[in-house]
Parts: C-alpha cells; structure tokens; sequence
C-alpha cells in the first residue's frame, strides 16, 4: 500500500509538472500598440483608400487631350468648361495629379468649397511632394473650416494620449482615449485596433473581440489580419482565476472539475480518497504469552491486538495529494490567463518554476515538500 502511494504521488506530481510545460509551451499570440495614426494628407482630408488602377493607352490619350482643352477653356475664364473637361480628364485618368490640382482650381473659381477641398486633397494623396504641394496646403489652411482643422489636431492629441496611458499600465483611461479617437476618425482603423488591446489588457474580452473584428472588417487585406485572427481566437478561450482555483482544489479534485478537466478530477479524488482509506486500515497481531499457574502448569494464553499504524502517513498523504492537485489548478488557472493575453508584455516577468514531492518515510513519518514560483 505504501508503494501504491508513492506511485499515485509521483503521477499526481508529474501531472502537475506536465500541465505546466504544456501551458507554457502554448504561448499566446501577441500584438503590439499600434504607434502611427494613419491620417488624411492634410488637416481637413479624409484618410484616402488604397486603390490600385491601371490606366489604358487610349484612355491616357484622350484624358490629356482633355485636360488641355480644360486649361485653354480656364484662361479665356470659362471655368465651368474647364472643369467639365477636368471632370472628364480625371474619369479616364485618376492617377494624374496635375488633372487633380486644375480641377480643384476650377471647383475653387465656382465656389464649390467641398468639391475644391477633395481635390486638393487628392492632389496630395498622388504627390505629397509634388510641385503645387505647398501651394494646396495653404490654400486647404483657406477653404477647411477651423473646427475641421482643430477636429483633426484633436485626434492626434487623443491618440498619443491613448498610447501613453496604456504604456503607464492605465488600461481602461487608455481605452477612453481612443473611444475619442473613434468617434472623431472613424475610418483611422488604428484606434479599433489600440482600443482592443486596450479593452483586452484592462480584462474587457468580449469588447475587445469585437474592437478587433470591426479592425478586420474595416481593412480586410491589413497585413497582420493572421495574427489578428488568432488573437481573437485567444480571447475567446476560457479563462480561470488562480484563487478560486485554490479555494475549490481543497476539496480533492475541485480544482480541476473547475478548470473543466473532470479526467484529472477523478484522478484527484481517488487518490486522496485511497489515501484516507488507507489512514484507517487496521492491522490485527496475534501473539501467544507464555504463563505458568501458581501449581507451576504452564497455561499459554492468546493475545489479540487491533492498530493503525498508517493513520499518519495516510493522512498525510491524503493531505499531500489534496495539495499536490489544488496546487496544479492553480497553476493551471494562471497559465489560463498569461497564455489567454494578446497584449505584447511591458517588462520581463520572472522565470517560472515548480517542485513538489511528497514525503513517506519507512518509519510511517510522512510530509511534502514543494516550492513554486507563479
């Protein structure tokens, strides 16, 4: 019997070693902050799609002819024809930037503000660089309304602010942050993005599940949409507090009836059950006691005797498979919530270990010995 504990002690021990290297081998997919805010060109400019067009020959041809016929027609001051023929022009030929600057020139004659706005906008978007540059921005400064401009300093300012409260460790005020960001830009995909990790780091998983979808949704050939996707799907695995772990494994087997391993449970249970029963088994000895009468007949008597002589080493092992099992759900339960985080750790967290060994002595002593680090 007291090799059948040793033996149930050691599996329990060696479940408990392999629930842990099987947690950490399963490590979560992490994501970083996102640091750059895609913005519009310019204050007042909305973030512009990625397209790719391919123009036709015939198609180039004929645009430039239009866009020639657009600025004969703005010098002699028809600005409607010219920005008929600029309209035209850009249909056929979008990637032109010249085409984009001569038609907000045109929409800014006729005073057609937003249309003016979006040209120049657009300009920017083909050629940030380009030789009219600086010439559209001073006069986006003039058409976009000041609010506008402020709307997106304000963006900015909330973003960074969002990054550095998550970077403090402020989870929930980082995550307020970019609800700003949200509703002000609500095309800059960054701030679903940063507000899921945000929601995620604060414990908000089922919020941030769906801040990471609509990132998804939002940019569907984003270049870490793989990584995104398994993210969410670490979110949505279960996860089990290290207390109530421990609280519940005082009872054998709870622990992991919790942490939904019911397998292990029973495991728990029929040992430390065995071990109890093994306490209280009793051992009966039969000895005859030599005696002789006062006549000097020998008259030898039976004499029984009923013992427990394993009610300590039971008892402790009892208690030390109870413990052995409490201690494994909680690892397992911490291992639940590190290997369940997608957000990139801040700092290097201590190296994890785990000893334990229960102790039956051959004198009926027993004991166990454990060190953990978490």
């Amino acid at each position: 019997m007291q090799w059948s504990i040793r033996v149930v002690s050691s599996a329990l021990v060696s479940m408990t070693l392999a629930s842990m290297a099987l947690a950490t081998a399963a490590s979560a997919q992490s994501l970083a902050l996102k640091r750059t805010l895609t913005t519009g060109p310019a204050p007042g400019c909305d973030i512009p799609s990625a397209t790719s067009t391919t123009v036709a020959r015939r198609d180039n041809a004929e645009a430039r002819r239009l866009a020639a016929a657009g600025q004969e027609a703005a010098l002699i001051g028809d600005q409607t024809a010219a920005r008929d023929a600029f309209v035209r022009a850009a249909q056929l030929n979008p990637t032109d930037e010249r085409t984009a600057y001569d038609l907000a020139r045109a929409h800014e004659e006729l005073a057609d503000t937003t249309k003016a706005v979006s040209e120049f906008c657009r300009y920017l978007t083909l050629s940030p660089g380009g030789r009219e540059a600086t010439d559209v921005r001073d006069r986006l400064t003039r058409l976009v309304p000041v609010a506008a401009q402020q709307r997106a300093r304000d963006v900015l300012v909330a973003f960074r602010l969002g990054i550095a409260l998550y970077d403090d460790g402020r989870y929930d005020a980082s995550a307020r942050a970019f609800d700003d960001v949200i509703r002000s830009a609500p095309t800059a995909n960054e701030g679903f993005f940063n507000r899921g990790l945000a929601r995620a780091a604060a414990g908000q998983r089922a919020d941030a599940v769906k801040d990471l979808e609509q990132y998804r949704a939002n940019a569907p050939t984003v270049e870490d949409r793989v990584e995104v996707g398994r993210a969410i799907e670490t979110l949505r695995r279960p996860v089990y507090g290290p207390g109530t772990a421990f609280a519940r494994g005082i009872l054998p087997g709870f622990g992991q009836f919790y942490t939904a391993r019911p397998v292990r449970g029973v495991v728990v249970l029929v040992a430390a059950a065995g071990s109890a029963g093994f306490a209280f088994t009793q051992k009966t000895t039969t000895k005859t006691i030599p005696y002789v009468d006062p006549n000097g007949v020998p008259a030898p008597y039976t004499q029984t005797t009923t013992e427990r002589p394993y009610v300590v080493a039971g008892i402790a092992a009892a208690a030390a498979v109870t413990l052995i099992g409490a201690i494994e759900a909680v690892v397992f339960a911490n291992r639940s919530q590190r290997g369940a985080s997608i957000v990139a750790p801040r700092g290097t967290a201590p190296s994890s270990g785990f000893s334990i060994a229960p102790i039956v002595r051959r004198d009926g002593g027993a004991g166990v010995s454990f060190r953990a680090v978490f």
